[in-house]
């Protein structure tokens, strides 16, 4: 019998009077309804209360929760209402690590809000519930989309990198987030940001993807960031948040895979990055790809779906194995 992708568990988390509704026609207006469920802007799979287990934790727009396996199901362990107002203003991603170097795992949730609230807001599990650690707000009004962490300033110390209409590297100082400009852009808003070692120095980059079909590589180098490369796919899809570097090819060298409406995978060559491949056999606005072993068969796969499609074309995902051809 053929090996397929099933789904395993749905997670749903309704919750009332913290502002989600429905906007539904009646007569010649538009009404609001409440109800209570949100939409999964991101979520992340990580160690989130720091039990050495891995959990599963989900921005839905105005809040945030986790869930652990008990052994039969998906149990929700707790949440953190981010905002209750009425305004428009929604969470749009999350991501886990230790931000702070205090050897344990915080939540970064970050969104776009009418309110004045901060765009990024740390978390912290105490035991029983999530805790505000601390936030960045950055002047002005701002969607912050798809943050990231890593140490990418070689100090031996996590940053958290994130974009308004900069790329900015976050540095905590034991009181506030201190944060350094990698690059302004004024052409295209980010929405991406995964770093990673792309050019096997051992030092991780910074690859933004925007809403444009670009994207934007850089590094850190004596002491400030430089942009290292730079792509551009003209007449093709945004690239969003489709974005991530791994080994696609089992060559033991990382790749980048962009998402437009197809696939381009790049290879650091020594000197320069090259288009080593582009998958065209996908469609619509990817502004999810990804790289995992996703079969455990110890070798990655490619995952990319569509969020965006012309009128009237199915919504689909692929999952790409290098040198598996598709059985029908």
């Amino acid at each position: 019998r053929r090996q397929t992708y099933y789904e395993q568990a749905k997670l749903v988390d309704p919750v009332f009077g913290i502002g989600y509704g429905v906007w539904i026609p009646l007569r010649e207006d538009w009404i609001r309804l409440p109800q209570p469920f949100g939409s999964a802007t991101g979520f992340s799979i990580a160690d989130i209360d720091n039990d050495g287990k891995n959990e599963i934790g989900v921005a839905w727009g105005r809040h945030f929760s986790t869930f652990k396996w008990n052994g039969k199901r998906y149990e929700k362990i707790g949440m953190y209402v981010i905002s209750d107002s009425k305004t428009w203003e929604t969470t749009l991603d999350c991501i886990v690590g230790d931000v702070d170097d205090d050897g344990m795992n915080e939540v970064v949730v970050t969104g776009g809000y009418s309110s004045g609230k901060a765009e990024v807001i740390v978390l912290s599990w105490d035991g029983n519930k999530f805790v505000k650690e601390s936030e960045w707000n950055p002047s002005g009004n701002w969607a912050v989309y798809f943050p990231w962490i890593e140490d990418v300033d070689n100090d031996g110390k996590n940053e958290i990198i994130c974009n308004t209409m900069q790329t900015v590297v976050l540095n905590w100082n034991g009181n506030r987030w201190i944060e350094d400009v990698v690059a302004t852009h004024n052409t295209s808003y980010p929405f991406g940001c995964v770093s990673k070692d792309s050019d096997g120095d051992g030092k991780p980059e910074i690859h933004v993807t925007f809403y444009s079909p670009t994207l934007k590589i850089y590094e850190y180098e004596n002491g400030v960031y430089k942009e290292k490369a730079s792509f551009y796919w003209e007449g093709e899809e945004g690239t969003i948040e489709a974005i991530d570097v791994g080994d696609v090819d089992d060559d033991g060298i990382a790749e980048i895979c962009v998402g437009t409406n197809y696939i381009h995978i790049l290879q650091w060559n020594g000197i320069k990055y090259e288009e080593e491949y582009v998958i065209r056999d996908t469609h619509g606005l990817l502004a999810v790809t990804c790289i995992g072993d996703m079969d455990n068969d110890g070798k990655n796969e490619i995952h990319a779906g569509s969020v965006g499609e012309v009128i009237g074309r199915e919504y689909e995902a692929w999952i790409f194995k290098y040198g598996w051809e598709n059985i029908s």
